[in-house]
């Protein structure tokens, strides 16, 4: 055990969700703390008892779980939780370890097959919207061995190598985009069309998702109302995209927050639309080069090249779930064909995926 310099698990999850405020850590990982020692952990519950700081948890942030020692023979090693990402408050980069962390966040009451349930258990039963409740998101909970190649915070594991972020992704004021609870999400009211988000995304090492993912990470989600927004931010008397996670019960399955209505998504599928057209650009219906680039647009200042195409504006990526006033028409599946790449939009915004590590 001396020459142990890591984390040496019977599985790569060794955290893991036991309750809507408690994590159970493993038994039989053994832990090395830099110089402080090495131990072999007995399955252990951890609550919001075990914070550095305060009593509770809070909806929208994300907990970082720390192994500690004192180094004084008379007390055992502790388990931390902690806002910070660095040490726990107290605590010092010799002397504590990160072993994993998770969001605490909305949670849609599921079976044990991710099927929505009702308050009664019965599948899609009455009422099956509004079960949500505050809790640890399960599927967000990461380990050394168990998380996405990017920074985890703000994402939950969809399956099959795959992490999405929870929230629609914002600006993180570094060029990149994160997801974080109460933000407005970036759109084209800030400039963004498909390249500049995949260029921002890149940036955060992550991401867009294809339809087949967003169905899979949007699946629960209630579809939207014409007259109101109780189940999505889709009622069409919004006028704008408000703050991310405001409506409680627009969250998933898997815990993905406003992945129906709120703003448009872009996806990484890239169509050809169906419609024929031509203009100024694109004057006649054969092959040929753009006269003017649709390409160089938004935050792009330099030149891009362009686009060789048969009609004006043919190049579509697909978008899904709906925005802020499309009433029942938003929805877990629901999707949009039109938009070329190089649209910028109010409406549409953008969600982050990531491979496991």
């Amino acid at each position: 055990m001396a020459t142990i310099s890591d984390i040496v698990a019977p599985t790569n999850q060794y955290l893991y969700a036991s309750g809507a405020d408690e994590i159970t850590v493993a038994e039989g990982c053994v832990i090395a703390v830099d110089g402080a020692g090495i131990f072999e952990t007995a399955a252990s519950k951890l609550t919001a008892a075990n914070l550095d700081v305060g009593s509770a948890f809070a909806v929208g942030n994300d907990y970082y779980v720390y192994i500690c020692d004192s180094r004084l023979d008379a007390e055992d090693e502790k388990y931390v939780i902690s806002l910070n990402s660095t040490y726990p408050n107290g605590w010092n980069a010799s002397n504590s370890r990160k072993i994993g962390g998770f969001h605490y966040g909305r949670c849609r009451k599921v079976d044990d097959n991710l099927q929505p349930v009702n308050s009664s258990g019965v599948i899609f039963g009455t009422g099956w919207e509004s079960a949500v409740s505050n809790g640890i998101l399960p599927r967000s909970v990461w380990t050394l061995g168990h998380r996405p190649k990017c920074n985890p915070e703000g994402m939950v594991y969809l399956g099959g190598g795959t992490w999405i972020d929870i929230y629609l992704s914002s600006d993180d004021g570094a060029y990149g985009l994160k997801s974080e609870y109460n933000c407005a999400p970036m759109t084209g009211t800030e400039g963004m069309n498909w390249y500049t988000f995949a260029e921002r995304l890149m940036k955060s090492g992550k991401r867009m998702p294809d339809y087949s993912e967003f169905c899979a990470y949007a699946f629960g989600s209630p579809q939207g109302l014409d007259d109101a927004n109780t189940n999505a931010w889709s009622a069409t008397s919004n006028t704008g995209r408000g703050t991310t996670g405001s409506v409680v019960n627009a969250v998933s399955a898997v815990g993905c927050v406003d992945a129906v209505g709120r703003v448009w998504e872009w996806l990484n599928d890239l169509i050809t639309r169906a419609e024929h057209a031509t203009n100024t650009n694109h004057a006649s219906e054969a092959w040929g080069w753009d006269t003017t680039s649709p390409l160089k647009t938004g935050a792009t200042q330099y030149d891009v090249g362009n686009i060789y195409q048969y009609y004006a504006n043919s190049l579509a990526a697909l978008l899904a779930g709906g925005y802020w006033n499309i009433g029942a028409n938003a929805g877990a599946r629901a999707v949009s064909c039109h938009d070329y790449p190089w649209d910028v939009n109010t409406a549409i915004g953008v969600r982050g995926a990531c491979d496991s590590m």
